[in-house]
């Protein structure tokens, strides 16, 4: 293969390199690699180069920005170029070709030869962000510490790095600092999903407030503002889905998640085990015995190292495709499971929402591990109520818990609390 040595000069020509970098902003893939291609025609840049792989990778197709990418000669880049490059390989190898050990360790190795603080904290961003996907979002929030107080950070670091640990926050239960960081990361105005991650993160610390409404709005206006990108609109319609499923409206969840799981599987986001964890727990919720299962076989077969982050939500989409086939001890057991799962990790506000579950799976005996909870939120202590209530099999104390949560919104949870008041009067 053709090797080539670049400076990162615009190529000339019509503003095809400023065009192609415009279209990438907007989230215009189609347009970014067609400009893109033609400023190379027009003269090799690594500017060029670099728009047309992000382009191609971020439509999902990472082999083709992997051999983009691989012409360029490395040995011949400067320090600065060599991040430029760098920075999205190592994102294409961690995604899109499902190399995440090879892509952290592509990235430290370039991390030792760059000696300069902007340029270092940019990779150490991009290394928080693959620690976060790998289910360790403390030690992502501590990298993301360091890159937001650097002095030269640039403002893809503190994209990255702010966008993290957004989400990282809200998983943890840490909510008072998500807007902030949210507002950081959109500030930094990097090109790309950053947007969704830390809206992520803010819709999670809204549904733990109790505040679904505006979780469902900000979801919503994102998914809207993305139509022009299948997979940005798809990432949109998996956080109005999964506020859905908080809301207890899974037959409205699983058709936004079906398409949205489907456009994102060819994709390498990690956002693509998401939607199928999502869409079983949906499907699980609706009663729907063989669609959950088949959903959750491909959430199992799709969950790796890049998804790890989500590993309580595919223990909770066991739990809700075996309450849809009746079993109650392994419903109860998977959303443990996926409490464990999440405590590991530090996930304290997940862990809290998955005991919640298993509350609901009549599960008499969380009443313990939810008082334990340090999540200081609206549903924490309508989680204590409920655990009791169901422990002590008081009818009136599971009534006034559905009321409670129906209240915020969580109509699923309070459903489930009224069904339960009724069999305890029988």
């Amino acid at each position: 293969m053709r090797r080539s040595t670049y400076t990162a000069a615009v190529p000339d020509g019509p503003q095809g390199c400023a065009a192609a970098e415009a279209a990438l902003g907007r989230g215009d893939l189609g347009a970014a690699e067609e400009l893109g291609r033609a400023a190379l025609r027009d003269g090799e840049s690594l500017a060029a180069r670099l728009i047309v792989a992000q382009a191609l990778a971020w439509q999902g197709r990472g082999r083709d920005a992997d051999a983009v990418l691989a012409e360029v000669d490395e040995t011949a880049l400067d320090e600065s170029d060599l991040i430029a490059w760098a920075l999205p390989r190592a994102a294409n190898q961690f995604w899109m070709l499902d190399q995440p050990e090879r892509a952290t360790a592509f990235l430290r190795t370039v991390r030792r030869r760059v000696s300069s603080d902007g340029p270092g904290a940019t990779l150490d961003a991009l290394l928080g962000t693959f620690t976060m996907n790998a289910g360790s979002p403390e030690r992502a929030i501590e990298i993301s510490r360091g890159v937001l107080s650097s002095p030269d950070a640039d403002q893809q670091a503190i994209g990255w790095a702010a966008a993290a640990a957004a989400l990282c926050h809200a998983r943890m239960g840490t909510f008072a600092g998500v807007d902030e960081l949210a507002a950081r990361a959109s500030a930094a105005g990097h090109p790309g999903l950053l947007r969704f991650t830390s809206a992520f993160g803010q819709t999670t610390a809204l549904v733990m407030s109790g505040r679904l409404d505006r979780a469902q709005a900000l979801a919503e206006e994102l998914a809207d503002a993305s139509r022009s990108s299948p997979p940005a609109h798809a990432i949109g319609q998996l956080l109005v889905a999964e506020v859905m499923i908080a809301r207890g409206d899974p037959a409205g969840a699983a058709a936004l998640l079906e398409p949205a799981a489907n456009v994102l599987a060819p994709t390498g986001y990690s956002w693509g085990p998401l939607a199928w964890m999502l869409l079983a727990q949906a499907l699980g919720q609706a009663g729907l015995v063989a669609d959950a299962g088949r959903t959750l076989a491909r959430a199992e077969s799709r969950h790796g190292l890049k998804s790890m982050l989500f590993a309580p939500e595919l223990c909770l989409a066991r739990g809700w495709a075996a309450a849809a086939r009746g079993d109650g001890p392994e419903s109860v057991g998977a959303a443990h499971e996926a409490a464990r799962a999440a405590e590991r990790g530090g996930q304290a506000a997940v862990a809290l929402r998955a005991l919640v579950d298993a509350v609901r799976f009549g599960d008499t005996r969380a009443v313990d591990a939810i008082e334990r909870s340090t999540v200081d939120c609206a549903v924490s202590p309508l989680a204590v109520d409920y655990a009791r209530a169901l422990a002590a099999g008081d009818a009136d104390a599971l009534d006034a818990a559905a009321e409670a949560f129906d209240g915020i919104g969580m109509h699923g949870v309070a459903a489930d609390a009224a069904r339960q008041a009724g069999a305890a009067r029988r």
